[in-house]
């Protein structure tokens, strides 16, 4: 079992969880807006392994879906023609998203297990758990952020996410019946936060569903991923106070490597379907003095080239953080002119199976290439 005590340590969890988001996983502040009240209210913030829920309670992944592309909030005035409320109206969508699955399906809800690792979209869930009394598991349905939830190690066992429930904080509750396969679910969902997103990027559209069994969330969930972020955020942050480097901390602290230094000649993106797509070029320093590395993103990081050769491709993990204070980076942020380090580590094995890597591997994307892993790029170290 885990526990956040102090703001420190909720601190050094967003840290973590803000790099193994891989560019997406949702926005920083969200995150410490969700846990800090908690921790300083003196109120319980835990989670356990996924191996002590019973076998036949019941658990669903939460998480909130949409584009990462920065926005303007639309004028008040603009807000009411449109017919939005002045002001959000349901507080915690996410809670109020699982009681409606809940409602409709007469189940119980014992557990809760992140969609995936980032700031907003693990922070949440733990938000929500703890509001509704649920048991949070250690880990999650990818090990990383993901853009697709036909991307999740549950969708890939063939656990679908309907029926589900969405909630956003403008007051527009749906419940989803049922849906012709989780690719258009994913459609579906996306289509529903454009609608949310609109007014106000930060507007959470949030989704409770793949409900299932303790014995199947089991078998699906990429255990230890609260552990690991709360890990890896305290090694940046005490390589940091010690005037060390955080990029070789973090690697480090991942079993991973440092795969690039420079600074950030451009970011191309453009904000489409539901997702901000876009490359990210980086100019070497350092020792990749003379060197680019090109990172393309749908929400998260994907697929690299080196000097225009492929490199490091998803599902293995690429992340870019401020090569001086450590300070990981949505694609959200990420500017240029920015110093940084980019980092990678391996997929968890659930997301290097034949039937995962048909759905994030980089033809998945549209780019002709063969996925290798990481360690066999970096030689097997």
């Amino acid at each position: 079992m885990g526990e956040l005590r102090t703001r420190e340590d909720v601190h050094d969890l967003i840290a973590g969880l803000t790099l193994l988001g891989t560019g997406g996983g949702g926005r920083p502040e969200q995150g410490l807006e969700a846990l800090l009240p908690h921790v300083e209210a003196g109120r319980r913030v835990a989670w356990v392994p996924v191996e002590s829920l019973p076998d036949d309670g019941w658990a669903c992944s939460v998480f909130g879906m949409g584009s990462i592309a920065p926005s303007e909030p639309l004028p008040a005035a603009e807000r009411r023609r449109l017919g939005y409320p002045e002001a959000w109206v349901v507080a915690k969508p996410m809670v109020r998203a699982v009681e409606e699955l809940a409602a409709y399906t007469g189940r119980r809800i014992d557990a809760i297990v992140p969609f995936e690792l980032g700031a907003g979209n693990t922070a949440t869930p733990m938000d929500a758990a703890v509001r509704l009394g649920a048991a949070l598991v250690d880990g999650d349905c990818a090990g990383r952020a993901i853009p697709e939830l036909s991307q999740t190690t549950a969708a890939i066992a063939g656990i679908r996410f309907a029926p589900g429930a969405v909630a956003d904080p403008w007051g527009n509750v749906l419940l989803v019946k049922e849906t012709a396969s989780d690719l258009v679910t994913e459609r579906i969902g996306k289509l529903i936060s454009l609608v949310t997103k609109l007014p106000d990027m930060r507007a959470p559209c949030a989704h409770a569903g793949f409900l299932m069994r303790g014995r199947d969330l089991k078998a699906i969930t990429v255990q230890g991923g609260i552990s690991r972020a709360l890990a890896v955020g305290r090694a940046l942050r005490e390589a940091r106070a010690r005037g060390g480097d955080p990029a070789a901390a973090g690697a480090e602290a991942l079993a991973g490597w440092v795969l690039f230094r420079g600074r950030v000649r451009g970011k191309e993106w453009e904000s489409r379907d539901g997702y901000m797509l876009g490359t990210t070029t980086v100019e070497g320093e350092g020792p990749d003095a003379g060197h680019t590395l090109s990172v393309w993103f749908k929400n998260e990081n994907h697929v690299t080239w080196r000097d225009g050769r492929p490199w490091v491709h998803s599902p293995d993990l690429v992340m870019l953080l401020d090569a001086e204070s450590g300070a990981p980076y949505t694609n959200t942020l990420l500017a240029e002119g920015a110093r940084v380090a980019v980092l990678g580590a391996r997929a968890d094995a659930k997301l290097r199976t034949p039937a995962a890597l048909a759905l994030l591997a980089p033809r998945h994307y549209g780019y002709d290439l063969d996925w290798v892993p990481i360690e066999q790029l970096m030689g097997g170290r």
